[in-house]
């Protein structure tokens, strides 16, 4: 959290300009258990200064200044960097949608990282009329999935099948080989036969998801009513307003208007994923969390928390996602990349985990290097 500019910051850059904040809120889910959901507060224009006594100057800065534009709306944004010269040089969170429209730009290139973060759907798996209670139910929903197609045709490549919820990166090697956990496979005629055993829908499944993955809830919709017969209606959330209400409101576990909700989530402890995605699906404490508590899962965490070795954490963390995955607590849809679009005379280095700007730097030919003192935007 940054409020107010000042000489305090140990990071590559100081704040000279505006503020950005991230608050904490501590809600109440079941009984005396609490999640916490984030909310960013952030000024229009926020200028970051290089920080000369930076511990790291292997590392960076490497530019004088940077400034970041909150107040451009993404479409905007992303014109400008494709578009233009001098006005953005960087634009983060590109769709893939837009991903095509980045490699025609003359100005920009596409910059792509495997990133650890997930798309997934949290299940209400006490929804009524509907079967999700039974394990065969949310194993047939994970079966009439075509997660190949999703990355390919919906998501322009840039996505990968997800095996349980952890997400395949290399940060991420060692905690997804001891078990070889793989992707439910495309099976409709397996789906089928389970969906009919559980005995159906009464109604149709309320699927929602926030504006940016609409295209992947239409394109699940689909494969399920192919698939299941089962009728699906999308509700996209749009807005971030929308999206903070919706959050909070399955944070505290409020009634819901759905059945199933695509979320993206990633995690910064990268060591031991299960601490931030299996416990956001499914843990006691998890804010998508949408049932009740699982006490098998509960257990294995607690003992994945009591590992101090690397390689027991290991063990720990591949035991729960085999677990969540046999069990079918969440829909396992894909593993987005991170994706920017960056003017052609920057070199940017991504992150799996975080946006940084360290060690990024501008080549001779940039626009700054003809304006004396002009700061590189963001």
């Amino acid at each position: 959290m940054i409020d107010a500019p000042g000489p305090w910051a140990s990071g590559a850059f100081t704040l000279i300009e505006g503020h950005s904040v991230i608050d904490t809120e501590a809600i109440v889910t079941d009984g005396a258990d609490r999640t916490w959901l984030q909310t960013e507060d952030r000024s229009p224009t926020l200028r970051l200064r290089a920080n000369p006594h930076y511990w790291d100057r292997r590392r960076g800065p490497r530019v004088a200044e940077v400034e970041f534009r909150n107040d451009l709306p993404p479409e905007r944004a992303l014109e400008l960097v494709c578009d233009t010269v001098g006005e953005v040089d960087l634009v983060t969170e590109v769709p893939p949608t837009a991903a095509g429209r980045v490699r025609r730009s003359r100005h920009a290139r596409l910059v792509a990282v495997d990133a650890v973060r997930v798309l997934a759907g949290a299940i209400d798996r006490s929804a009524e009329g509907l079967p999700l209670v039974d394990v065969r139910a949310r194993r047939a929903l994970n079966l009439a999935v075509d997660r190949r197609a999703l990355a390919d045709d919906v998501l322009d490549g840039h996505a990968h099948p997800l095996a349980g919820l952890t997400p395949p990166t290399p940060l991420t090697a060692l905690h997804r080989a001891p078990g070889r956990l793989r992707p439910y496979p495309h099976n409709p005629d397996e789906a089928a036969r389970l969906w009919r055993a559980v005995g159906g829908a009464h109604r149709p499944l309320r699927l929602a998801t926030f504006g940016s993955w609409e295209a992947v809830a239409h394109a699940v919709a689909a494969q399920w009513h192919t698939a299941l017969g089962l009728a699906v209606d999308v509700t996209a959330l749009r807005g971030a307003d929308a999206e903070r209400d919706a959050r909070r409101r399955q944070a505290a576990k409020l009634p819901r208007d759905w059945d199933v909700l695509l979320v993206d989530h990633g995690a910064q402890s990268v060591d031991v994923p299960p601490l931030e995605l299996h416990r956001a699906f499914v843990g006691r404490s998890g804010e998508f969390r949408a049932g009740p508590v699982d006490p098998e899962f509960e257990r294995l965490f607690t003992r994945l928390r009591s590992r101090t070795s690397q390689l027991g954490q290991v063990l720990a963390a591949n035991r729960i996602d085999r677990y969540v995955s046999s069990q079918a607590l969440a829909l396992f849809l894909v593993a987005p990349r991170a994706l920017y679009a960056v003017n052609h005379d920057v070199d940017f280095r991504p992150y799996a985990t975080t946006f940084e700007l360290a060690d990024t730097s501008v080549r001779r030919g940039h626009w700054s290097t003809r304006q004396r003192g002009t700061p590189v935007a963001t």
